[in-house]
């Protein structure tokens, strides 16, 4: 890794990984400059509460320091207090949630390497057991939205949405699954919490959309085929086409329903109904009315139409 290159990252996440970090140095963009906070007497974690008083959301660090950064976050997933039945599932979850963004934000400036997709698909795994204890998904929801990041929360349920409709085509496999829950995780990857919130908008309200935004399917494709040992094939075409639409009025490549392969359109579908589901708060009542959305916009595509027909199958 490169010491001089400059990586954001996010305080929130980074406090909770910092324990056994020493000797990081912390950078701020200010005026134009990145200027590094030499606190040689201050602990990395005290230097990060005070920015964090003074509303600063976001630091930089050296690239090879990411690499310390991994090293906290597969050690917090492996800890015996992760584990300790007397661990409450909050706490647990909210490492989950830390550790996906975090390493999202590691993969979406340096890249991937086998130990970030490592990490990836522990964090689904454990993530998806964890829901699995709730009595409902609904109920996993309402009990964590409030510490959890959105998008932490939005991406286990289109995971375990979308295990449940692949599970309903004759090749399902876990391994299918697997490649499908990647492409998850990692489809926003190289966008920023305002940018996502930005896109969520977009999705509801219509009007202009930034060109990063607009590009970023292909971006990220592009950075996880320069890693291409690490990815599989299927996560990288679902990446690429997970903002189309069958009539090809989609972006980034406006390609039509006859080119979108199955996975693309279960995945597709599995996260605009988990979308729309957020947008109703999570009133599982709307379903009927969320279903019927869905076909208007994606019905008429064959492809799109057997894993609208698969869903119904899920949420009745």
């Amino acid at each position: 890794m490169n010491s001089n290159v400059l990586v954001k990252m996010e305080i929130v996440h980074l406090i909770k990984f910092a324990d056994k970090f020493a000797g990081i140095e912390v950078h701020l963009h200010v005026s134009g400059k990145n200027v590094k906070l030499n606190y040689s007497t201050d602990h990395f974690v005290d230097i990060l509460r005070r920015l964090q008083q003074k509303d600063v959301q976001e630091v930089l660090i050296k690239e090879s320091d990411c690499k310390l950064i991994l090293q906290n976050v597969s050690s917090a997933l492996s800890s015996k207090n992760f584990y300790d039945p007397n661990t409450v599932q909050e706490k647990r979850v909210e490492t989950l949630s830390s550790s996906m963004i975090t390493i999202k934000n590691v993969i979406g400036q340096i890249g991937v390497d086998a130990e970030s997709m490592k990490l990836l698909k522990t964090i689904n795994e454990k993530s998806m057991s964890l829901l699995k204890e709730s009595p409902s998904i609904f109920a996993f929801v309402n009990e964590f939205r409030k510490n959890c990041a959105e998008e932490y929360l939005l991406t286990v349920l289109n995971n375990y949405l979308m295990s449940l409709v692949i599970d309903q085509f004759d090749w399902k496999s876990d391994l299918v699954k697997y490649k499908a829950s990647l492409a998850s995780i990692m489809c926003d990857m190289t966008l920023s919490k305002n940018d996502f919130i930005a896109l969520r908008k977009w999705q509801r309200e219509g009007g202009d959309l930034p060109e990063n935004i607009w590009r970023h399917p292909q971006e990220v494709a592009e950075k996880l085929k320069a890693n291409r040992m690490h990815v599989p094939l299927e996560t990288i075409n679902i990446i690429e086409q997970h903002h189309e639409l069958p009539d090809g009025r989609g972006f980034p490549n406006g390609v039509s329903g006859a080119r979108i392969n199955q996975l693309s359109a279960i995945f597709i579908i599995s996260q605009k109904f988990v979308e729309h589901l957020h947008d109703f708060e999570y009133n599982y009542e709307k379903k009927q009315e969320i279903i019927e959305k869905l076909q208007v916009v994606y019905g008429g595509s064959r492809i799109f139409e057997k894993a609208i027909n698969a869903l119904i199958k899920i949420v009745g």
